[in-house]
């Protein structure tokens, strides 16, 4: 017996079933039943989890901090805000720059708990500091470590 020959064997083998099937399906269903489908409102869904790639950010905000972070450490710190007594990036920048950090993932963190819809900017602006963090930990890989300083 042939592939073809066998083929045909079992589309006309399969047939009757599926026209059983097909009578059963076509089956008329009650006007009252047709009503009241359209008549109940659909089950209400849970809200969906924050989107993934909103918590991916949050991952990737956090390591570009780190990166930032261990690329200054001890070297010679421009911004004033940052740089410790000797001008230099320590524990006070450390600080406040986990501060910053951290205080950008709290507060999404509340207002994505409140408004789901708000996971996609959300994760948008860490993508966006997680940029500029990149960048200066990149530039700061360039810098050299600043002298030690006599008092």
């Amino acid at each position: 017996m042939g592939l073809a020959a066998a083929f045909l064997t079992i589309c006309f083998s399969i047939s009757p079933v599926l026209a059983d099937d097909a009578a059963l399906s076509a089956a008329p269903v009650s006007p009252a039943l047709l009503e009241r489908l359209r008549a109940e409102a659909p089950p209400e869904r849970p809200e969906a989890k924050p989107a993934r790639l909103w918590k991916a950010s949050i991952a990737i905000l956090a390591a570009s901090a780190v990166a930032d972070a261990a690329s200054s450490w001890n070297k010679r710190e421009l911004n004033p805000m940052l740089a410790g007594r000797d001008r230099r990036f320590g524990a006070r920048g450390l600080a406040i720059k986990s501060l910053i950090t951290g205080g950008a993932i709290g507060g999404q963190l509340l207002l994505v708990r409140s408004n789901r819809s708000a996971a996609k900017p959300a994760a948008i602006a860490n993508f966006g500091m997680s940029g500029l963090f990149t960048a200066a930990a990149i530039h700061n890989m360039g810098n050299k470590k600043a002298a030690a300083t006599l008092r």
